[in-house]
Formats: structure tokens, sequence, C-alpha cells
């Protein structure tokens, strides 16, 4: 993986650092007008989500929108922002952290399986997301290295399955320990891209 200077120090960062997997929770309560709450091991709040688009934006261009969405940690400091620019193009996301450019997000275009790449800060591929035929309210979207071997996934569950109450979408994102702590972001912001793509109403 391409070497990039380390970001600058933050105790959320520092915990999703050691973590191989994070529980994604949509709209929790507690959290006022919050999109996401991004948890660690024991149920611990480590980042909170806002997108930023219009309500005109969200009726007329729906799942293909522009957004921007910050996350923050419990101390309401920004760690990591994500930025969809509108393009007639291939859809993109770019992932900044403490804000410095960490990685980009594209979705391929396919016939049949959708697919995503993470790539690094100079848009070198990093992580293919390779999604199921299906994108039914429970099934998994895997991660692979370059070399094709996988290394988690995206998986979407019932809400039912955790203690949120039963509306809330439910996202369970797994990665190897010591993967980069900007390619953990970039997941989670590759989790909330595919929400938006396939889950959202």
């Amino acid at each position: 993986m391409t070497n990039m200077s380390a970001p600058s120090s933050n105790i959320a960062l520092d915990k999703l650092q050691s973590l191989e997997r994070v529980l994604i929770r949509e709209r929790a309560e507690g959290f006022t007008n919050c999109k996401y709450v991004v948890m660690g091991a024991g149920d611990e709040v480590l980042l909170y989500a806002k997108e930023d688009s219009s309500f005109l934006n969200n009726v007329l261009a729906g799942r293909t929108r522009a957004f921007q969405i910050d996350l923050f940690d419990t101390h309401d400091e920004e760690v990591i922002k994500l930025r969809r620019p509108y393009t007639v193009g291939a859809d993109k996301m770019d992932v900044c952290v403490r804000g410095a450019t960490a990685a980009v997000v594209r979705k391929e275009m396919t016939f049949f399986k959708p697919v995503l790449t993470i790539n690094d800060a100079h848009d070198h591929p990093v992580i293919r997301v390779k999604g199921p035929v299906s994108t039914t309210a429970h099934c998994d979207f895997e991660l692979f290295q370059r070399d094709k071997r996988r290394i988690g996934a995206i998986s979407k569950r019932w809400s039912g399955m955790t203690r949120a109450p039963a509306d809330l979408e439910c996202f369970l994102v797994s990665f190897p320990g010591d993967l980069d702590v900007r390619y953990k972001a970039a997941l989670i912001g590759t989790c909330f891209l595919i929400d938006i793509l396939f889950y959202e109403n």
C-alpha cells in the first residue's frame, strides 16, 4: 500500500486503528441531526456523521445527489470528511482524514454485481469492494486486496440482530486490525455510500 504521512493524532482515530470491526447504525437516538453513528467494541461511540445536502437536492437527485458528510468524535472535533461531487461520469467520493486527502472511492460500471474501488490519495487501487447480485436487507459486500485476497466485508444486517430500534439501518464493517487507519476511514465512508446507493428509500 502507498505510504503517506500519518494523520495528526486523535483519540477516535487511535481507537479505530486498533479495531478489527465497527458497527454502523443509522440515525441513532441521542445525536441530534446525525445520519450515522460509528461504534466500536462494547457499543462505544467513536464517531457520528452528519450529511450536508439540501432538501431540494435530496428530492431531485436522490441516490445520485452530491453530498458532504462530516464525521465528528464525541468532543465535536471533525475527524473525517467525505465529499461526493456531482458528476455526469463515473461516481466518486473523496475521503479526507484530519484535513488531508486519504483516499478516493470510485464505483465501477458493472452489469451484475456492484463493485466499488478504494484508491489511495494518488488514485491508485488499494481495495476492491464486491457486492452480491441481489442487495437484500442481509448481505455482504466483500473486501479484496489487489492480490485478490479477501480481507473483510461490509455486511448489511437486519436491525433486529442488534439492540437498535427496529427502524434503524445496521452495518457491520470488518477489516484487518493492522490496516492503515486512512483505509479504515475510507471503508466507513464506502459503507455510507453503499447505504445511499442501494438501501436508501
